[in-house]
Formats: C-alpha cells, structure tokens, sequence
C-alpha cells in the first residue's frame, strides 16, 4: 500500500509578517543552508522589485514542533545581535524556510539594521528610500544602500532624511512609525505627495508571496528532494547548496567544512565559491566539474573519501592562490589583479600533480605557459566547466609527456591588440599589469623594487593633457607607479617630468632605462615620451608588451 504524504500546498502570506515572525525567532533556518551571501545590488533590486510590485518567488517552508524538527536549525543571521532574548524555543511550532532565505534575511537586513557587513563589504550597511525620486516617478533608481564606512554618502543620505527628502527603510517594519512620521513628524509633502508615499508604503507592508508549505511526514529525504527541485525554473540554487542538501543525509556538514576553510585562508576564501573546491575533487574523480556530475560524484564518495578529498583540495587549492598572487609566481600582488579566479581550480589540480611526480623545472614550466597563454587567449572568458576539464586532460597529459595543447602551440600573442583594453575587469588588462610585476616595476625615483602594495594604477602620459587621445585609458599608456612618483609626475607632459627622474638616477640615462624597463618600457617607448610622442609611444610599448607575452607563452624565463 503506498503510503499517504499530504501534497505541498502554496498560499500567498504576507511577507512583511513572516520577516517580523524571523524577528521573533518562530522563522528559522536549517542548518545545511548556506549563510548570508547577497550584497548590497541584490538586495538593492529586491526592494525595488517590492516596491513595483513584482513577483519575487515563492517560499518554502517547513512547520514543525522546535522539539521534534527534522533538521538542525539556527535563527536568521544578526538576531542575537539584535534580539538575542528570543528563543525558536519559545514558540509551540517554528518555521524552517527551506527556500527564500537570501529574501528574508536581506529584508530582515534592512527592516532591523543588525549591524553585520554584507558581501563584499567588511562593513554593516543601512538602506534609504529616496523620496523626491519616488515622486519623479523613479523608483527602479530610488533604493540606496550605503556602507557605514563611506561617511561622505552616509552624511549626504542623513541630511536627505532631515529635509524629508528620503527615509530609512527601518521606518517601514511598524505602521504606527510610519505613520507618525508621515503625518506627524515630516513638513515637506503636501498632501498628493504623502498619499504617493502611503502608496508606496502599504504596496510593501501588504506584499504577498506564494509560501509552499510541507508536512514533517514527508520524511527527511523527501524535503531535502524537494529543496533541490522547488526553483527549477525560476532562480537556482547553487551548486553548494545542493551539495550541502546532499552531504547532510550522510553526516557531512559542508558548511562547518566551508567555515573552516574561511577561518584559515581568510582572502582565500572572500576571493572564490566553495564550489571551487567540489569542482576539483569531481575532476579528480574523473568527472566534469558541471552540477549534474558532481552531484554524482558526491552520491557515490562515502564520508571518509569526501573528507579526505575535501582537505586535499583545499591544501592545493591555496597552493595554487599563492603562487597566482606572489610576484615570484604570477604577480597578482593584490586580489583585484587575478586575471582568472576560476584558474584556480585547474592550476591546483597540476601542483598536485608535478608535486606528486616530483616532477623537475620543466614540468613548472609548462604549468607557466599554460597559464600565461589562457590568461591572455581569454580562455576562461566563457564556458568555464568545459574549458576546465579540457585542459586539465591535454595539460595533464602534456606533463606526461605527450604533446603541447593544440591551442597553446598555435597561440599568435603579436596578434593581441593591447590597444583596445581599458579597465581592470579584462583578464589581459590584468594579466599585462602582472607582467609589469614580473619585470620588476621599479620605482621611478630610486630605481629600487617598488612597494607594489603601495603603487597606484595609473597614466603615464597624464589624462589631464592627452584627454583627446582615444586610447589614453589603454593598458599601453598605465603602469605602476608609487604615489611619491606620482606627485613628481603630476599632470606634467613625460617630456618634462623625464627629466626630474633622470636626476634621481645621478643623471644616468642607462641606470633610468633600466628602471623603465622594468615597466616594459622599452628604449623606443623611452624616445618617444622625451618627444611627447603619444602615437610612437603606444605602438612601441604595444610590440614590448606582445614580446613579453610571447616569451612567457613559450615558456622563456
């Protein structure tokens, strides 16, 4: 006989109830789902999405009794900050939101102000609805959060609030707030003003959302089943909260892994997806690193395997993070300069491979050339699994001894047009300031290794002169240059701040050649700016940087 589970059934709930309920501890979350992770954008484009009205997914939600909860559960992050009094025990029945979490912690985020930085961030943030955009009939531009940090812009927003030009968005989680302020307290809106306020006050404080509610007799691995199917087709669930869902029914708790990881690489961790680190031990079980095989490759490890995959991939992968960021590796001194982190994955897998091989120089060097060569044939721009998992098998076999990877062999680096790359998010704009790193970048006033940490990104014929020259924001007219080199420089024209360098170096010409060239400035590049050259500069630094590239891909040291 099959046995009777009540049908998941969907009603609309209001929200705003729910985030209060999460206030009081009755709304919780299991413990395999993931912590907090939206940023500031995110949660900045689901208020906008309350405020017009627009469907922002349905909610999972599990009740049961705190005593006899199927799963571990913890309350939403900055409760015991703000309202640590307040227990799941207290309550006959609690609340598991199995999906919607990101939803309701980002709003509880902005209703109760816990005081906890958001991604990306080491800083806590407040949220602002601007008024006068609201009444311009703008408000897809009118939510603003604002880091606590950036006291210029908090300043500008809390004098906005004074003059009644905008509000928190604390104000909205009580009406009687609201309304006091609204009616009370505000002296600037007349009064079609207020009532397109109250509008837009009452379409939040009444918003409602779908809440898929299942029984506890459903049975722990039908809920965790229906986890991983619920948002199919509208936002979905990451891979690691998948992987999470499934781990925990055999007594692994990825995200106690996870924290533990953070603990100890810190930047590491800030940096990549835990992903990464399941997407190297599914390689290493010959699998691609895609969602379906890897949930595969969890199904079939057992506990002891998993966890000893798991540590490996984390040695090897900050193995990998630290030769990416040395200037004695690949010159990504400052995060921000890492032209791939999804290179990571890949470039672990090979230092455990050479390491486990004792593998010689040259099998180093082939690692060097792989890299160098995806960096900057933008390899890793698109199709990341796939291209992963082709290189790990043609690299693989490589250093065994097999032939070089068609692509690499057939990379033409005099046909990168470095012209045409502007700003930091191109993985050749990155990887070309790496190479000024592994040139040397001295500093331009005593010829000694600059203090990269301390360098600024920076013109080296000044905006503020050549403004008109289409490719002044080129990586062929930036380098790095310290902030003292940079106040010698100034706005003056290279022809005349030449000169105060060349003094520096005791009126050497041949002692300040070596210094520009370790910013692949070449002796060509050098004529050029001693003649304000702009054109003949940039064709010069182009061939400098396209022979270093050239080089490096061929694996010359």
């Amino acid at each position: 006989m099959i046995p009777k589970i009540e049908t998941p059934k969907a009603n609309p709930e209001n929200l705003l109830t729910i985030v209060k309920d999460a206030f009081q501890g009755k709304v919780v979350l299991p413990e395999f789902q993931r912590s907090f992770v939206w940023s500031r954008e995110n949660i900045e484009e689901l208020l906008v999405s309350i405020l017009q009205g627009y469907f922002i997914g349905t909610f999972l939600i599990l009740d049961t009794p705190p005593e006899r909860a199927l799963f571990p559960f913890r309350t939403v992050e900055g409760l015991e900050k703000i309202n640590s009094q307040k227990s799941p025990t207290d309550h006959p029945t609690i609340r598991l939101v199995l999906d919607g979490q990101q939803r309701l912690t980002s709003l509880f985020y902005v209703l109760y102000e816990p005081g906890i930085p958001l991604r990306y961030s080491q800083n806590p943030h407040q949220f602002f609805l601007r008024l006068d955009l609201i009444l311009d009939g703008n408000p897809d531009d009118a939510v603003y959060g604002v880091s606590l940090a950036d006291r210029r812009r908090l300043s500008e927003m809390e004098r906005m609030v004074e003059k009644g030009e905008a509000i928190r968005f604390s104000l909205f989680r009580d009406s009687s707030r609201f309304y006091r302020w609204l009616h009370q307290e505000q002296r600037t809106l007349g009064e079609n003003e207020r009532e397109i306020v109250e509008g837009f006050y009452q379409r939040f404080a009444s918003f409602l959302v779908p809440v898929v509610s299942i029984s506890p007799e459903a049975g722990k691995e039908n809920i965790v089943n229906i986890f991983e199917r619920i948002n199919r087709t509208g936002v979905s669930l990451s891979l690691f909260d998948l992987a999470a869902a499934r781990l925990y029914l055999k007594g692994i708790h990825l995200r106690d892994l996870w924290k533990a990881f953070a603990h100890e690489n810190k930047t590491l961790a800030q940096l990549i997806k835990p992903e990464f680190i399941l997407k190297v031990i599914s390689i290493w079980e010959n699998k691609e690193p895609r969602k379906s095989a890897l949930l595969d490759v969890i199904d079939e490890l057992d506990k002891e395997h998993f966890q000893e995959q798991w540590k490996l991939a984390c040695y090897w992968l900050s193995q990998a993070y630290q030769r990416v960021t040395s200037p004695q590796g690949y010159g990504a001194f400052n995060e921000r300069w890492i032209p791939y982190t999804t290179q990571l994955v890949p470039l672990a897998i090979f230092l455990r491979t050479v390491a486990e091989n004792h593998g010689g120089e040259e099998m180093y060097r082939k690692i060097d050339r792989w890299y160098w060569g995806s960096v900057f044939a933008q390899r890793y721009d698109q199709a990341v699994d796939t291209t992963t998992y082709r290189d790990v098998r043609a690299v693989s076999e490589w250093l065994d001894g097999g032939p070089c990877p068609t692509w690499l062999d057939s990379f033409q680096p005099h046909q990168i047009d470095l012209s045409e790359i502007e700003g930091q998010r191109s993985s050749i704009y990155r990887g070309a300031m790496c190479l000024i790193v592994k040139a040397g970048a001295k500093d331009f006033i005593n010829g000694q290794a600059a203090v990269l940490a301390e360098c600024q990104d920076d013109h080296i014929f000044p905006r503020a002169k050549y403004q008109h020259e289409p490719l002044v924001n080129s990586i062929l007219n930036r380098t790095l240059i310290s902030s003292m080199s940079n106040q010698i420089k100034s706005n003056k024209r290279p022809s005349e701040y030449l000169p105060l360098f060349l003094q520096k170096h005791g009126g050497d010409k041949e002692r300040l050649q070596g210094t520009l060239n370790s910013h692949l400035i070449p002796e060509e590049a050098q004529r050029a700016m001693e003649q304000d050259d702009f054109s003949a500069f940039i064709q010069a630094r182009q061939r400098a940087f396209q022979e270093e590239i050239a080089r490096r891909v061929r694996g010359e040291q």
